[in-house]
């Protein structure tokens, strides 16, 4: 303490000292003027004689010689000279007191000035000092701590200064001292990518290019793609990773065979052919999945890239594109004008009531079946409008849902956590706690969650005039008055979950498992497990942004919802995180929880899969295949409601499939060789010229061939899904997504093992760990 005050005293002196010297001097200067306008009249006057020029002093003498040999004047005129003398003294005083506040003020201000002026210089003189010791010595030395002067960060004892200038320090003896040029922002980029990655997997740096290329979502809701060519990039970034983040009823190609419709040209076979129609944009304005754009606003887009035509397809929100193209099975070219809009989906695509009957899977009908009264919704994303969509929909079927609810959240990413507290006040009793958010940073405090009323502040609104409204809800200035929809006490609730259930929708999830509201049922052991807060923070300079993490999210047990990486564990306090994953906690009725694991499911589903559907789809297979048969079949567009598919519609496509793979469209192959090791192998025993080339390039290729076999044999032993995948596709080619997906829940495992549990009231009760 008395080191740290004895160095506040020498840093008062120091910069002070300069400051007391001319406070001094301007003192100085006002006790003479001062002394000055004290001097009696007399002397006054003699020093103002003595500065004036020889010829006026000599006038002045003639005038007096003059007036003292005139005979005094009469009384009158002695005042008027008195009065005039008066006059003059007054005046005289009037300009010495103006020239003191003149000189007063002036130098005042030159104190301020020169005071502020060494101030900074002395500041700047302290920051630069560390450095000023190595720019001054031999760099082909090495450093040293003599070397850099550490004396202010010694003081300070802050290490997170010491680690800025020890950085600085680094960068600077590269930029002087390293044998080639170096490139500081370079250099800046990748020691702070590299510095964030020791966090967790969601920090991260965003450079300035990557902020350019943020752009509002702005098209007509479509997703196009070339038949027959490599898989482009948009944004640096394959199609296939941007395709793999939308959310369809239908898994979407990520690359397309060459078109095997003959009635087209090869410039037509450049153009681009629409695989995903959204509901409320392209898909109302007519345009159609397997459609081929041929032109846009009269622009041919053959032979142009994916990006290009992105580019005239975006635009400004409101305005129109007239859009050419070429339906399968139809000889002319049609156009259709298609207005350009923010490009957002739904948070609910689809909610209604469980039915046997598969056509009619639809939001209005409700049929009479075994499962009536189980309820479901698919909740795809927690938007800022998310609660209010979600109390809509329950409104919409609270009437017909007797015995149970199913909310779907597989493959939701989260979004706003508002949303989540939103939907979860829904089915809770007013003032229940839901949880919290927590963090260690000052910036944004810790705060609780409560069902019922929102507090509009802790999200940022400033009041709740923009905040989305309803009928259920109430808008005071500071929150919304949330109701109860849902009585969990009388409505079994099951929650869908898989590996790509994230953030809030995992909060939510562990709302309903903590209080034991609602059954967990997953085909992974748990979500994703990324239950965090991030904000983007710009950098100065315009030198891009940072998205950090602040908070993690807390269900009511009080477990960690952020899943806690092994990556993590060695880099950050290694026993620390070790007890935290140890930790257990309890719902309401005593189950065990698990801490930072994610949301563990309560009852697991493993349904069956395909490697060969996987393929099909994601080769454009199944794709192609539908674009071929509804051109054969224009009587799909006029009603399908009752279409399925046949052992005969079945057969042909195993047929097209093996078709393709001979002559090579398809490459099943490659699915265990994704890096073409395969292929390296058969060209090495070429080049090299060995005795057994030929018999390695047999036995390769009857590797390949024993691959595709047992990749087709998926045709019996998975004929089921297979099927189901294939009349989906066709069917996608005329019905929106939301007709989609409700067409394709009997199909569905989970769904199929929530009704089963739903309908079990003891088997629900026993999961939810209830004993009475």
């Amino acid at each position: 303490m008395n080191h740290k005050k004895s160095t506040m005293n020498k840093w008062k002196r120091k910069r002070l000292h300069p400051a007391i010297i001319l406070l001094g001097f301007t003192f100085h200067l006002f006790g003479c003027k001062c002394f000055d306008i004290r001097l009696p009249p007399r002397v006054h006057h003699c020093h103002r004689l003595q500065q004036l020029p020889a010829s006026q002093l000599q006038s002045l003498r003639t005038q007096t010689i003059l007036r003292a040999s005139t005979k005094p004047g009469s009384s009158d005129d002695r005042d008027n000279e008195e009065d005039q003398s008066k006059s003059v003294t007054i005046r005289e005083r009037l300009g010495q007191i103006g020239t003191f506040i003149g000189a007063f003020s002036l130098g005042s201000l030159s104190v301020v000035i020169f005071t502020m002026v060494l101030f900074h210089w002395s500041l700047s003189r302290d920051y630069h000092t560390s450095f000023t010791a190595y720019q001054n010595s031999d760099t082909n030395k090495p450093f040293s701590s003599n070397q850099f002067n550490g004396k202010n960060i010694a003081d300070s004892n802050d290490q997170k200064q010491k680690a800025v200038k020890l950085y600085r320090y680094i960068l600077e003896q590269l930029d002087s001292t390293y044998v080639d040029e170096v490139q500081p922002e370079a250099l800046f980029e990748t020691t702070t990518r590299a510095m964030l990655s020791t966090l967790d997997p969601y920090t991260e740096y965003i450079s300035p290019q990557d902020l350019m290329k943020r752009k509002p979502q702005v098209g007509i809701g479509a997703f196009v793609m070339k038949a027959g060519s490599t898989p482009e990039l948009l944004d640096g970034k394959p199609v296939s990773t941007l395709l793999s983040l939308v959310s369809s009823a239908v898994a979407l190609p990520t690359q397309l065979p060459p078109s095997q419709d003959l009635q087209h040209s090869n410039s037509q076979d450049d153009g681009f052919h629409v695989v995903l129609s959204l509901q409320g944009y392209a898909y109302d304005a007519g345009l159609r999945v397997g459609d081929e754009i041929l032109e846009i606003d009269d622009q041919s887009v053959v032979g142009v890239s994916l990006e290009r035509v992105r580019e005239l397809l975006t635009g400004v929100p409101g305005t129109k594109v007239k859009l050419s193209f070429k339906r399968p099975g139809i000889k002319e070219a049609q156009s259709i004008y298609v207005e350009r809009n923010v490009v957002q989906f739904p948070n609910i695509p689809y909610a209604g009531i469980l039915s046997n009957d598969p056509t009619l899977f639809t939001k209005t009908n409700v049929a009479a079946g075994s499962h009536d009264g189980i309820g479901y919704i698919r909740l795809r994303r927690f938007g800022k409008d998310a609660g209010v969509s979600m109390e809509r929909a329950l409104q919409s079927i609270q009437a017909d849902t007797k015995k149970g609810l199913i909310l779907d959240l597989r493959d939701n990413s989260g979004g706003e956590l508002l949303s989540a507290v939103h939907i979860a006040s829904l089915f809770l009793p007013n003032d229940s706690y839901l949880g919290s958010s927590e963090g260690k940073g000052a910036m944004y405090p810790n705060e609780s969650y409560r069902s019922g009323k929102l507090d509009l502040t802790q999200y940022g609104y400033v009041s709740s005039d923009n905040f989305p409204k309803s009928r259920n809800s109430m808008s005071p200035n500071s929150g919304v008055d949330v109701k109860q929809v849902i009585d969990t006490e009388k409505t079994n609730i099951v929650i869908l979950t898989n590996k790509r259930t994230a953030s809030a929708s995992e909060f939510l999830a562990g709302v309903f498992q903590d209080l034991d509201k609602g059954v967990i049922i997953g085909s992974d052991e748990s979500t994703l497990g990324k239950g965090i807060g991030q904000r983007e923070i710009g950098l100065p300079y315009g030198e891009g942004a940072l998205k950090l993490t602040y908070h993690e999210f807390y269900t009511p047990s009080g477990r960690c919802v952020q899943r806690q990486f092994q990556e993590g564990i060695k880099k950050q306090d290694p026993q620390k995180k070790q007890n935290e994953l140890e930790k257990v906690f309890y719902t309401t009725n005593g189950r065990e929880v698990n801490n930072r694991k994610g949301i563990e499911v309560d009852y697991r589903v493993k349904p069956k899969s395909s490697i060969l559907s996987s393929l099909l789809s994601s080769s454009g297979a199944y794709f192609s295949f539908a674009t071929e048969f509804n051109s054969r079949h224009q009587w799909l567009s006029n009603g399908s409601a009752d279409f399925t598919v046949d052992d005969k519609i079945y057969n042909d496509f195993r047929s097209f499939v093996i078709k393709e793979q001979k002559r090579g469209n398809l490459k099943l192959e490659e699915s265990f060789d994704d890096k073409h090791q395969l292929e390296k192998i058969k060209k090495l025993a070429v080049d090299s010229k060995l005795q057994d080339s030929n018999l390695i390039q047999s036995s390769v290729a009857n590797l390949e061939g024993k691959i595709v076999q047992d990749l087709l044999s998926d045709f019996d032993s998975c004929k089921d899904i297979i099927r189901n995948e294939l009349e989906q596709n066709i069917l996608a080619h005329q019905l929106p997504d939301s007709e989609l997906i409700g067409r394709g829940l009997n199909s569905d495992e989970l769904v199929k093992e929530a009704v089963r549990i739903i309908e079990n009231t003891e088997r629900y009760r026993e999961l939810l760990g209830k004993t009475t």
